[in-house]
Order: structure tokens, then C-alpha cells, then sequence
């Protein structure tokens, strides 16, 4: 049978087509050179990154919105990136290693740490309560220890 190069591309009778008898999905990834943002998930590896990528897609099918996730490893030369850390990666167009394709663009948020959040006058309350609550254990005859 000979279909012409129309019907031999599009298979599905119109109906099928303007019903969504298929899967449509509907996604732009708008970020130049393919760039994707998304937030680390490992950093274990020295010189390596594991970020989860998301994209939400609509189904016209399910008249729904779905979450992809990609996790991709990304080459993170200086290690600055830690785990919850929000990046932006790019293709690297080939491969570092076995399983790297990606390269570390750049940080864009970074999640705060408990080091951070004890500021000089955190660390001066939390040396009082702990002298106090020595000065507690022995009024009460205990050693803290």
C-alpha cells in the first residue's frame, strides 16, 4: 500500500489527532543552550554533583499536569555545591567519564546550613545556656559530665 509522504507521517485519522487519542505533551524547555535548573541530590563524589532536574507537562489526554524528574550527574570542578543547593547545569555535548554529560553553570541558591545559621551571637546564647546549665548541675550537686 502506498500512502503519500503526508499520510505516511501522520498515521492517525484526524479524529484521533484533535481527540488526543495519544499522548500530546506540551513542554518548552525556554533556558538557552538546553539549560536546566534543578537542586543536588548527592555530593558525595569529589569533582561530581547529582542534581534532579524537574519539568511539569501538560496531558492534554488527562487534563493534567505532570512532574518529570530527570537526575543527571553534572562536573562540578571547585566543589561548591551541596546537597539542596538550587544549580543551573548545562550539556556538555560529550561525556566526562563514564556517566557525567553536564557541567555546573552556575549556584543559584544556596540552602543554608546549621553553620551558617549559628551567627556570632547564636554561638554567645548557646555558650550561656550551657554555662548555666553546668552552674544548674552543680548547684543541684551533679556534674554535668
Amino acid at each position: 500500500m502506498f500512502l503519500s509522504p503526508v499520510a505516511h507521517v501522520w498515521h492517525y485519522k484526524p479524529w484521533q489527532r484533535n481527540a488526543a487519542g495519544f499522548l500530546r505533551m506540551f513542554a518548552k524547555n525556554r533556558l538557552p543552550n538546553n539549560e536546566m535548573i534543578g537542586y543536588v541530590i548527592n555530593d558525595k563524589h569529589p569533582k561530581s554533583i547529582k542534581v534532579a532536574c524537574d519539568r511539569y507537562v501538560y496531558v492534554v489526554r488527562y487534563k493534567k499536569t505532570f512532574r518529570l524528574t530527570k537526575k543527571v550527574w553534572v562536573h562540578d570542578e571547585d566543589s561548591v555545591a551541596r546537597m539542596g543547593d538550587v544549580v543551573r547545569v548545562q550539556p556538555l555535548g560529550y561525556r566526562i567519564g563514564p556517566w557525567k554529560n553536564y557541567v555546573l553553570v552556575r549556584l543559584l541558591h544556596r540552602e543554608p546550613r546549621e553553620a551558617d545559621m549559628l551567627e556570632a551571637a547564636d554561638r554567645a546564647d548557646l555558650g550561656r545556656s550551657v554555662q548555666q546549665a553546668a552552674a544548674d548541675a552543680e548547684s543541684r550537686g551533679e556534674g554535668l559530665l
